[in-house]
């Protein structure tokens, strides 16, 4: 059933755009075989728009318990997704190794802008109290999905919690497909002091989420960038990080953060550090907060993407197929 509404979307897009003929169609992101072969017919359709897409994730994450990989594969997706990136005028990525990912899976793109994430300001009611006021709490927060890492953080955090009994950990977020919930909570319940919250948490509930915590951690075994990380520097909360993907460019090693390698005991001593220390996490949440308000705005973003769609436009025009409207 969600399939078919799935593709039933996509015929209501089609219709939107028969209808209205934008000059620009931005794209965010594509995971399925049916988004690939859309965009590819729209490619070759005469007159076009231009196309663009942001490709937060270039090979999509797989979301099934069984799967082998973290990456999601096989012969019609692979096919689907390249046809619809060799169709697109230029792709959107928010770091250079997923600007590397991208080129590597889909070398035929004709374009790859680099661009900054945008801050999560949306979620901010006010400054709230900096992490040196809260209690020695970490929040895990976002899609529970097995490649952000949830058994490493439950081995890590069983070692904080042996050399410092008071720590707490909140998980909180909606349960991904590939996550086995029974496993975690008798492995949280093993470990002591873990506070599971499964489900979506609604957007005024996020701020007090943010601001009852020290840190904000991120475990992750594979990643391009995360929103997470970005709404943790707009709280002011040092983010405790592993070092995979594009997760170096957002954090700054002992400047708005730590960052470590995917391994249990380095995160439990990087953790560890700041829940001791909120001298520590005040400083590097305030220099987190400085950073996102400095390179992280929408603002910035805007003027980015548009100035690449004014190049585009332009250049179209210059071979006599400019916007039509």
């Amino acid at each position: 059933m969600r399939g078919l509404r799935y593709v039933g979307a996509w015929g209501r897009v089609v219709v939107h755009l028969r209808r209205d003929a934008p000059d620009v169609v931005q794209w965010a992101e594509w995971r399925f075989v049916v988004d690939g072969l859309f965009v590819a017919a729209l490619g070759r359709r005469r007159p076009r728009p231009l196309l663009a897409d942001v490709a937060h994730t270039p090979v999509p994450h797989a979301v099934r318990s069984s799967a082998a990989s973290l990456k999601r594969r096989g012969p019609l997706l692979t096919r689907a997704l390249r046809a619809a990136y060799r169709s697109v005028d230029v792709v959107f990525v928010l770091g250079e190794a997923s600007r590397r990912e991208l080129l590597e899976a889909w070398p035929d793109v004709r374009r790859v802008e680099l661009i900054p994430h945008g801050d999560e300001g949306i979620f901010a009611a006010g400054p709230g109290a900096g992490p040196e006021a809260c209690p020695p709490r970490a929040v895990f927060f976002g899609t529970w999905m097995r490649y952000k890492g949830l058994e490493l953080l439950l081995d890590a955090f069983a070692q904080v919690r042996a050399r410092l009994p008071e720590a707490e950990l909140v998980i909180a977020g909606s349960v991904g497909a590939d996550i086995d919930f029974a496993e975690v909570a008798r492995r949280a319940d093993a470990v002591g002091g873990v506070d599971l919250r499964p489900g979506y948490v609604p957007v005024e509930d996020v701020a007090d989420l943010m601001c009852s915590a020290r840190l904000v951690v991120a475990p992750y075994r594979r990643a391009n960038q995360s929103g997470v990380v970005h709404l943790a520097q707009t709280f002011g909360r040092p983010v405790v990080a592993t070092d995979v993907g594009d997760l170096a460019s957002a954090v700054d090693d002992d400047v708005t953060g730590l960052l470590v390698p995917f391994d249990a005991e380095r995160l439990a001593a990087a953790m560890q550090l700041l829940l001791t220390d909120p001298t520590t996490a005040g400083r590097l949440g305030a220099n987190a907060r400085e950073r996102i308000r400095e390179h992280g705005s929408w603002e910035e973003v805007a003027r980015r993407v548009s100035d690449v769609y004014a190049q585009l436009l332009a250049a179209r025009a210059g071979e006599g197929g400019g916007p039509r409207q």
